[in-house]
């Protein structure tokens, strides 16, 4: 593997690659994030939190740490459909607040909006984790009930969002002491990532491993059969990474599945 110093270790280690995705594991990487989410969700007042880690790759996004169901499901809603507060609060580098989920709010999402009709929410905060050149991720709030953050609880949140920042760094670097080369860091975190996912109930390693393998099958890039993945599983009303699952135990495969079995 070419050194690149100006690369991104996390983008390295969650880099999509259909022979074999790179994931970044709870473990070593995520180590001290469930604490910090926790206190984040406490500290605002928020019913949950989660924090989504994402790269400049394109559609690279793990899902680090949930403090419960509803956030977890927020969070996968926003991964299938390409849009919502986290991804335009990354993309923006700034504050995504959503006080109340009216329809004028809404408006900006609307695939993200079809999808939150029976749940529990009803305002979302989106708070980016700075990075050195942009943020590495977002830290992400919801409150059943409607209502601003105080001046208080909005300080909270960004002091949370620093707190991860410092912890991934940390845990990067810490990761960084114990290997000879950066290369070999990034090995090391990719081989600790794959024998943690299977009990990680918030890794999306099968994701991109299903994206590699339906871009064998349709002969496009990654990035296509990513796009693809997320369209059948929007279409069917399923999550992405349930179609992932099905692709990658081989009970779903889009070699013989036209283009509108894919798209529709």
């Amino acid at each position: 593997m070419a050194s690149d110093s100006s690369q991104d270790p996390l983008d390295a280690v969650l880099r999509p690659n259909w022979q074999g995705a790179l994931p970044a594991g709870a473990d070593p990487l995520f180590v001290g994030i469930g604490a910090i989410c926790d206190t984040a969700a406490r500290l605002t007042g928020a019913d949950g939190a989660a924090l989504a880690v994402l790269t400049p790759t394109r559609g690279v996004r793990e899902l680090a740490y949930a403090t419960d169901a509803l956030a977890q499901q927020l969070d996968e809603v926003q991964f299938t459909v390409g849009e919502g507060p986290c991804l335009d609060a990354y993309h923006e580098d700034r504050p995504l607040l959503c006080a109340e989920l009216d329809d004028k709010t809404l408006d900006r999402w609307p695939a993200f909006s079809s999808e939150l009709v029976g749940l529990e929410v009803a305002a979302l905060f989106a708070f980016p984790v700075p990075g050195q050149h942009r943020p590495m991720g977002v830290l992400e709030l919801y409150r059943r009930t409607a209502g601003a953050l105080g001046d208080g609880a909005h300080r909270s949140a960004q002091l949370c969002a620093a707190a991860l920042q410092r912890t991934l760094e940390s845990n990067w670097a810490q990761h960084l002491r114990h290997s000879t080369t950066e290369e070999a860091a990034i090995e090391a975190a990719a081989v600790s990532g794959s024998s943690a996912a299977n009990s990680d109930p918030f890794t999306r390693q099968h994701v991109y491993v299903a994206a590699g393998m339906m871009a064998v099958q349709l002969e496009i890039t990654t990035s296509a059969a990513l796009d693809r993945l997320r369209a059948y599983a929007f279409s069917h009303h399923v999550s992405v990474t349930a179609v992932a699952a099905d692709v990658v135990a081989r009970r779903l495969s889009f070699r013989h599945l036209g283009d509108s079995s894919v798209d529709s």
